[in-house]
């Protein structure tokens, strides 16, 4: 496979986005700023050009730049005025897909794709990209990229060349003009192995990932995701240096959810008359028990503790101020081999955001998903 150009790349990403998804860019156009990007499958890549779909995997930074470019000028070429969208590439084949725990050096600069459960998120928070920065001697403003989120760089000199006085930052201080420089949105997210992914006995590996955009504030901990994306390293700081050994961050380019969030769960006005009519059946403990798990004989005590265990109550303030809760806690004991672990699985595939551990892979941060 020969290395693709950028310049190159930009010049096929028009052509593709042109013959390909006219309409979703005119979509697109009529939903901004609601919608800010257009999904874009890897499979339709591959059906259209082979090579550029596999350049794609070995050269995404190069890619995802030019499509960038590529579809804010298609966009201006359609008379649709400035924007700024993105791309966001989707079903990867299945050979890019990894677990956290056999992410390896090689892997480093790929497009991958990671399945997994979120543990953790921050808040949505501002990021500069591309300061602005006032000299004090002079005024003159200069600008910087700001490849990363750990430090704000500041310019080394007040560039002689584009009307600066040719100060070093040594001789001058550069103040942030933050009206004048380029945020984005953008959220940290921790992602954890999925159980089924575990060997027994061993802890779940964990991978930091960052969300810029409209990926920000996609996901809630608990939701189970494929976050594809391009992996990156930074140096481990011990004592205030940098050292040989690097951390692992992937930097999230597009999310498929795996579960449908219960906020989008649509409910069909046939469907709440179905709801009310059952409501008043007065046999609706013992039919809603009897659909749990109909393959294990028996056993109606446990599986109406479990399916009560499922519905959410009302919280109440009481009147000496504390407040009891709408939800309750499943105990479940009992011998060897009577069920237990088939019943909560099928349990676990009920609830939206269910998940099933056992043994040495579940420790309380991994179970509670903090945020």
């Amino acid at each position: 496979m020969i290395p693709m150009h950028e310049a190159d790349l930009q010049t096929r990403w028009e052509s593709l986005l042109r013959d390909l998804f006219n309409e979703a860019l005119h979509n697109l156009a009529v939903e901004w700023p609601d919608t800010q990007s257009v999904e874009v499958s890897y499979r339709d890549l591959e059906r259209w050009d082979l090579d550029f779909a596999q350049s794609l995997l070995v050269q995404p930074d190069l890619h995802l730049e030019a499509s960038k470019q590529a579809v804010k000028q298609v966009l201006v070429d359609e008379g649709h005025g400035a924007m700024d969208p993105f791309i966001r590439i989707v079903h990867l084949p299945s050979d890019q897909t990894r677990a956290i725990s056999h992410l390896r050096a090689e892997d480093l600069g790929q497009m991958l794709s990671i399945d997994a459960v979120t543990t953790k998120i921050s808040g949505v928070r501002p990021r500069i990209y591309i300061a602005t920065f006032r000299c004090s001697a002079c005024g003159h403003l200069s600008t910087v990229h700001q490849p990363n989120e750990q430090e704000l760089i500041q310019p080394m000199l007040c560039d002689p060349i584009d009307g600066g006085c040719d100060r070093k930052a040594r001789e001058t201080r550069f103040s942030l003009v933050e009206r004048d420089s380029s945020l984005i949105n953008t959220q940290f997210i921790e992602l954890q192995e999925l159980p089924e992914q575990m060997r027994g006995g061993i802890q779940p590996e964990r991978i930091l990932c960052i969300a810029e955009q409209d990926l920000c504030g996609q996901l809630n901990p608990g939701d189970r995701v494929k976050a594809n994306g391009v992996l990156f390293i930074r140096s481990q700081r011990k004592g205030g240096k940098d050292t040989p050994v690097f951390d692992i961050f992937l930097r999230i380019h597009s999310l498929e959810r795996q579960n449908v969030p219960l906020e989008e769960i649509v409910i069909t006005e046939e469907e709440v008359r179905e709801i009310k009519d059952l409501a008043r059946r007065k046999d609706i403990y013992d039919l809603l028990t009897r659909s749990i798990a109909p393959s294990i004989y028996g056993m109606p005590e446990v599986k109406k503790s479990l399916m009560l265990q499922l519905f959410g109550g009302v919280s109440r303030k009481n009147d000496d101020g504390t407040r009891s809760r709408g939800d309750i806690h499943i105990l479940l004991m009992g011998d060897p081999g009577v069920a237990k672990s088939q019943l909560l699985s099928y349990m676990a595939q009920l609830s939206p955001r269910g998940r099933f551990t056992s043994g040495m892979s579940a420790s309380a941060a991994g179970l509670t998903a903090a945020a």
